[in-house]
């Protein structure tokens, strides 16, 4: 969070109170860690809802896109929205939404009813990134803006730490009963904690056609789309790759999973730093070197702890180039920022769905080689990185 000094530097400015920042901060980030609880260990726990529903891991893998392909074309609806809706009425219904497809899903009795409410959970929990990310940049100067939005991933990142550590002792269903829950809560606080700046609409107009036309958007996401197919091509198969090729339990995987929940936590702190005082482009390049090296290694079998700290490689990679493309969206002209933020989370959330999907085809071959090629393939991103961002960083 800002400094003292900086928060004399707020006041100063006169626009929104430290206080009332705080709060707005806070809320934020409370939805996100609701949204963000569940996420990576359903996916890790695939093998162990496929037994309870009595279908096969690769049959029950299809909660993944079933979840990520909604969540990103929903985000598309909420820049729109803020035109007609305030900021707290988006986000107190959306959560009320989540809260009751959380409760759907705990209470599946078929992978059919599971897989409709996490359709519905997916549009809802899209609201919370891009208006978050909005949120940020109305209300926040640019020199900070790096450190909070590592700070709100990072919340995600804790959540779903938290999350992993429920999926090696509890039933499955638990984790989607908790997101209820905290959806519920979440909805509340913005109903009932009264801060007048969540009031605010957007005025400009949004046309998501048109921003492509502007070539500094449409090679950021071209970037974003490409970064998301490839890793959530690895990360979205780590429940049934450790228990295939490795044979680990439930409770071995929930301990390695938290570990690289962990790790990508401290990855959105240290992003946050870099693209703060070393640039966008610089913490991306950072992030990418990392996240390549370990994809690469996994062609190969290792003793366990060795696994682990590859692993950590490929989360700590992800999140600090995450956290440097997600700031730098956050310096877009208010014009541009509503479109930047829901396109950001559609575009990582239908790239990250159809990556998984497609590479169901190689990973039932080999887990390994799978892996290796997408490495290639990340450590390419390099080479092209700064045609890619030069014009964006510029212009934002």
């Amino acid at each position: 969070m800002p400094t003292t000094t900086e928060n004399r530097k707020y006041r100063q400015e006169g626009s929104v109170d430290i206080d009332s920042k705080k709060i707005i901060f806070f809320l934020i980030c409370l939805g996100n860690i609701t949204i963000s609880f569940n996420v990576g260990a359903v996916a890790a726990a695939i093998p162990y809802i496929a037994q309870d529903l009595g279908v096969s891991d690769l049959t029950a893998a299809q909660i993944v896109p079933s979840y990520m392909i909604p969540y990103g074309l929903g985000a598309l609806l909420y820049a729109p929205l803020t035109k007609k809706f305030s900021y707290r009425r988006i986000l107190g219904v959306a959560m009320a939404i989540y809260a009751f497809a959380s409760l759907m899903a705990a209470v599946s009795g078929s992978l059919g009813n599971l897989l409709f409410a996490q359709i519905g959970a997916g549009i809802a929990a899209a609201s919370s990134t891009p208006l978050s990310l909005m949120i940020i940049g109305d209300f926040f100067p640019k020199e900070v803006r790096g450190r909070l939005v590592g700070i709100y991933f990072g919340s995600s990142f804790l959540a779903s730490t938290v999350g992993m550590f429920f999926m090696g002792w509890v039933p499955w269903r638990v984790l989607f009963l908790i997101p209820a829950f905290l959806g519920m809560v979440s909805c509340l606080s913005f109903y009932f904690l009264k801060i007048k700046e969540l009031n605010k609409k957007h005025q400009e107009s949004v046309n998501y056609l048109r921003a492509f036309f502007k070539k500094e958007i449409r090679h950021v996401f071209l970037f974003i789309f490409g970064m998301s197919f490839l890793y959530h091509a690895v990360h979205k198969w780590y429940g049934v790759y450790l228990n295939h090729d490795y044979g680990l339990s439930k409770l071995a995987v929930s301990w390695i999973l938290i570990f690289v929940a962990v790790i990508g936590l401290l990855g959105q702190q240290v992003g946050g730093y870099l693209s703060d005082k070393k640039g966008r482009i610089s913490a991306c390049r950072t992030g990418i070197l990392a996240l390549s090296c370990g994809a690469v290694l996994l062609v190969g079998h290792y003793p366990v702890f060795i696994l682990i700290l590859i692993l950590g490689l490929i989360g700590i990679g992800w999140t600090i180039s995450h956290n440097s493309v997600s700031t730098l969206l956050t310096d877009f002209p208010d014009e541009d920022r509503p479109i930047v933020a829901s396109l950001n989370s559609s575009v990582r959330f239908i790239s990250g769905g159809l990556g998984f999907s497609l590479s169901k085809f190689f990973v039932e071959k080999s887990f390994g080689w799978t892996f290796f090629g997408i490495g290639v393939l990340l450590f390419a991103f390099l080479y092209f990185l700064k045609f890619i961002f030069s014009t964006t960083e510029a212009k934002a």
